[in-house]
């Protein structure tokens, strides 16, 4: 903790060029692993500093950028997460770098997230890493059109997320309603296409979905991917919030990337937010056993302060896990 403090008085001290911006954020954080199988169990402390800038280079040129100082039981280390040039283009924004570019209307599960494909449903997402890429975006008050080349010249790699690729989006507002359209094109999945839409009923309800073809598909089986015929990802969901701050998620996805005991979930999720508090609890089920979650949270100003716990219904027949995770965080 005393590495953190120091790193942030040194951060929230650095002067600032004209036209520059700089803030972050402090975290300390104590995971914990319990299970009847051998060498789950036991602690994880760490600690982290994320600064988060930008600044103005050259004419219309902007430097933005997302860099993190990771302390573990494995040592520290400087991890890179976002770090990019912007420039007008032909009417649009062009981007020159490391980004993240999220584009799905889901929360538990995004099946149109080509380009970024994080996890969702971790316990703590904590700083999103973005994708190597060269992009192109442009829009107005009711369309949107972005074109992605991402990590170029990688080819097939290790991991689908680290693919050469070349993907295309196109939004559409109507009223109530967005609309989504996405095309991808890369070695290892062929033509990848999907649609997806959020719809606003009324002042507190709100639906949800998205659908994605695959021309093939690859599936990890626990130790490496191995390429499949034609698949796809889909989900359907809804949110509901009242005035008193009460909310509920529904979805349902399927993922044909995933292990087969994983493919189909439901998720059910409710959260009270009261003042500088909120509590929520969630369930996931699906064939590979149900998944308990409860958080609660306390914001104050600059202070965070978060505990949650997972239960796992069985990672292993006849085995259950749990984990639980406790964050404090400042922001500078």
């Amino acid at each position: 903790m005393r590495r953190i403090a120091i790193a942030a008085a040194l951060a929230a001290a650095l002067p600032c060029a004209a036209g520059a911006a700089l803030d972050g954020v402090a975290r300390a954080q104590v995971e914990t692993w319990h299970s009847a199988l051998p060498g789950l169990d036991g602690a994880r402390p760490a600690q982290a500093v994320d600064l988060r800038g930008q600044a103005g280079i050259a004419a219309e040129t902007i430097a933005r950028g997302t860099v993190g100082l990771r302390h573990e039981a494995g040592g520290t280390r400087l991890r890179v997460f976002e770090l990019a040039l912007e420039r007008p283009l032909a009417g649009g924004y062009a981007t020159v770098g490391k980004k993240v570019m999220s584009w799905d209307v889901g929360y538990a599960f995004r099946p149109l997230d080509v380009v970024q494909q994080e996890d969702r449903r971790a316990l703590y997402p904590g700083t999103l890493e973005g994708v190597p890429m060269l992009a192109w975006e442009a829009a107005d008050a009711e369309r949107a059109v972005t074109v992605v080349w991402s990590n170029p010249g990688r080819g097939l790699a290790d991991q689908p997320r680290d693919d050469e690729a070349l993907a295309v989006r196109l939004y559409r507002q109507r009223g109530a309603r967005d609309e989504y359209a996405v095309l991808r094109v890369s070695r290892r999945s062929g033509i990848e296409a999907g649609a997806s839409l959020s719809q606003v009923l009324d002042e507190g309800t709100e639906v949800h979905a998205s659908l994605l073809a695959q021309a093939r598909h690859a599936t990890w089986d626990g130790m490496r991917w191995r390429e499949a015929g034609g698949g796809g990802k889909a989900l359907a969901g809804f949110t509901w919030t009242t005035e008193s701050r009460f909310s509920l998620l529904g979805e349902a996805w399927l993922d044909r990337t995933a292990p087969a005991a994983q493919q189909g979930n439901v998720l059910l999720r409710a959260a009270q937010k009261i003042d500088d508090v909120e509590i929520a609890a969630d369930v996931l089920r699906r064939a590979a056993g149900t998944v308990f979650t409860v958080a609660g949270s306390w914001k104050n100003g600059a202070w965070l302060v978060s505990a949650s716990w997972r239960r796992y219904g069985q990672i292993v027949p006849g085995h259950a896990a749990s984990v639980g995770l406790v964050t404090l965080e400042r922001a500078f």
